[in-house]
């Protein structure tokens, strides 16, 4: 079993080390087209100096002039290229080392937080004990009851004569002459109809027993709604009966000194939400730095690379080349075999250059893949408040399997979700969460957030609840007469 703050810390070491994945396929990326280029300018190279022994002087010196501009184009946008990328993997370390420093501040300050909140339900709990002994507290624990035994008897009338309602009016409702009268509001002062109308309805009325029927079905509607009405007003007396318990807590907890424990609480949640927006800020820019990196890679770093080959292969179908490369193998002269030979050597090392960045290109696209993959749970994790004080997971040992493996490649992210859902809980509080009256002892402050899917730091920065209710582990519990709630 660890706590949720610990699972957090893998989660987010894992994703760490496929980052460093990430950052040595980039590197062996810029390696390999770095030896590309030098192949490709090592093969126009070779071109000149076969063109400058093989043709004559004035051919030859077209040829080269030709193949220079090409030459020097292709490097020019390469070389351009390779420049942008270097400034956005600089710029990428730098916002990696400060999400790195956000995310060991938010550490630092949720540990503070859970901290201060852990010294705060120590008071209650040690507290808590002593109060229910007291006879003000007794006294007000016999009223809770008392209001509680009446709000119950109050709803189960008025269930009965909802259910009664639901079959007694069927015989009614079932007449449509009644029916008509009731919709027109006969013998009320609503109805209104002229002479003739209302002579035929007074007919109508006395051919059903209207009278009598409209006294007994409107009672049978009204029966109900008094009954549920009075209902309601026991379920407020038993929330104000609450509130005067919560009172007598509340004032003991005080005496106690949980003046300085709350105002400990409200300094580490606002250092914690400070931390926790950092970390935001840093992870959002680089979602944006990886995306105009992407973009650029897409737009400018293909291009370029193919308007780089085009440049060469362009140079490279002239007629002459042609020509001059058929009648190089074709003559006895050693020297510009030996050219020749040169360039089919770099034609093969060009083949496994492109060949190496191609494979490169998508293991990394299949890293990328995994480190989103291991983020959008670790920030499910945080926006859902599992790494508050109660929350723990009780299997850490198939976590690590699967973060391993996740860091080797050898499963896909989705199985990390499944792992964390199936293994959270969180754990009771040490005292009854609802000890004081106002929802446990975050009473003197703001709620830490409420629906887990909106979003933001969990339950340092307001996206997840915890506390919950009597399943999550943050009910009232004990003997369930005070208003319960959650941190």
């Amino acid at each position: 079993m660890i706590s949720g703050q610990q699972a957090l810390r893998r989660i987010e070491a894992a994703a760490g080390k496929i980052r460093g994945q990430e950052s040595e396929l980039q590197i062996a990326l810029t390696q390999a087209s770095a030896r590309g280029e030098r192949l490709r300018a090592d093969r126009i190279e070779a071109f000149k100096q076969l063109a400058a022994v093989r043709l004559d002087a004035l051919r030859g010196q077209n040829l080269i002039s030709d193949l220079d501009a090409a030459e020097r184009r292709a490097l020019d946008q390469l070389a351009e290229a390779e420049r942008e990328l270097a400034r956005l993997g600089g710029e990428r370390a730098r916002l990696d080392a400060v999400r790195a420093s956000a995310e060991q501040q938010r550490h630092a300050r949720a540990d503070e937080l859970s901290s201060a909140l852990a010294a705060l339900e120590d008071l209650q709990a040690r507290i808590e004990p002593v109060v229910r002994q007291q006879p003000d507290w007794l006294a007000q624990k016999k009223a809770v009851e008392a209001a509680q035994a009446i709000a119950d008897e109050s709803d189960k009338k008025a269930k009965v004569a909802e259910a009664d309602l639901e079959s007694k009016r069927k015989p009614y409702e079932a007449d449509p002459l009644f029916m008509y009268l009731w919709r027109r509001k006969f013998s009320t002062s609503e109805y209104k109809s002229g002479f003739f109308v209302r002579f035929w309805d007074r007919k109508i009325a006395a051919l059903v027993n209207y009278q009598d029927a409209r006294a007994n079905y409107s009672m049978l509607n009204e029966i109900p709604t008094r009954l549920r009405a009075h209902a309601q007003r026991r379920i407020d007396e038993v929330a104000n009966q609450n509130a005067k318990l919560g009172e007598i807590e509340l004032a003991a907890l005080r005496a106690a000194g949980s003046g300085v424990a709350e105002e400990r609480v409200a300094t580490a949640r606002a250092a914690a939400r400070s931390a926790d927006d950092a970390l935001m800020a840093a992870e959002a820019a680089i979602a944006a730095l990886d995306a105009r990196q992407g973009e650029f890679t897409r737009s400018r770093t293909d291009s370029a690379f193919n308007r780089a080959v085009d440049l060469v292969a362009s140079a490279d179908a002239q007629e002459t080349i042609e020509e001059l490369y058929r009648e190089a193998r074709q003559t006895p002269t050693r020297e510009d075999d030996m050219i020749v030979a040169r360039i089919e050597k770099i034609d093969a090392e060009l083949v496994r250059a492109e060949e190496e960045m191609s494979s490169l290109r998508r293991k990394a696209q299949e890293v990328a893949g995994r480190r989103i993959e291991v983020e959008r749970e670790r920030d499910s994790f945080r926006k859902r408040g599992w790494d508050n004080p109660y929350g723990q997971v009780s299997n850490e040992g198939l976590l690590g399997d699967v973060l391993g493996n996740l860091i080797k490649g050898a499963i896909q992210g989705a199985v990390l979700g499944g792992v964390l859902k199936d293994g959270y809980r969180e754990r009771r509080p040490r005292a009854n969460s609802g000890f004081g009256g106002k929802g446990g002892f975050n009473f003197p402050l703001p709620p830490l957030g409420g629906d887990s899917d909106s979003g933001g730091g969990g339950w340092i920065g307001g996206g997840g609840s915890w506390g919950g209710d009597g399943d999550s582990g943050g009910g009232s519990g004990g003997d369930g007469f005070t208003t319960g709630g959650s941190i």
